[in-house]
């Protein structure tokens, strides 16, 4: 018998303070506000990475988004769901010192209801398939993101397209 363990997500207010903990499939019904994680990174080749998330997904399934992202677990801070995205989702293992904080967006409907803080990782990874999560990584310039967007909106996550719009001009300048 195979027992499928709960995942829990911290409940927040409009100021981001926990009042409670919840279901993820509760979460997501009622449209209560929670927490996320995004991240960019770069390839050895300087690409932007973007992965195309796994079929088995409930939310965006293959649709292309950051190189990595996810919700935080009950109790736990931004920077620590960052490094654990991370190696989910790349098999990157990253010390915080090497997260740059992008920006904090707050809820809205194009993330979900959730408040997202947005990371670039110093340096450079190559990402490796470590579960069912991901479909496939592939890397591109800024300019070749903007392109696909505008070419093929239906084929990126909406959060993504939101957060990609607010940060571009960040990311620019990260070197």
């Amino acid at each position: 018998m195979i027992v499928m363990e709960l995942e829990l997500f911290d409940i927040v207010n409009l100021n981001d303070e926990v009042i409670g903990k919840e279901e993820r499939s509760v979460v997501h019904a009622q449209s209560l506000y929670h927490r996320a994680i995004h991240l960019f990174a770069r390839s050895e080749q300087q690409g932007w990475i973007l992965q195309q998330r796994s079929a088995m997904k409930d939310l965006d399934p293959l649709l292309w988004t950051s190189s990595c992202s996810g919700h935080l677990d009950a109790g736990e801070g931004y920077l620590s769901a960052a490094r654990r995205e991370t190696e989910e989702e790349t098999g990157a293992i990253i010390n915080q010192d090497q997260l740059i904080e992008l920006l904090r967006v707050s809820p809205c409907t194009e993330t979900g209801n959730e408040f997202v803080r947005i990371y670039a990782l110093k340096g450079f990874i190559s990402p490796v398939f470590r579960n069912d999560e991901v479909d496939k990584f592939k890397s591109y310039s800024l300019e070749q993101i903007a392109r696909k967007i505008h070419m093929e909106a239906d084929q990126f996550s909406g959060s993504f397209i939101h957060i990609f719009n607010l940060i571009k001009s960040k990311l620019q300048r990260i070197t």
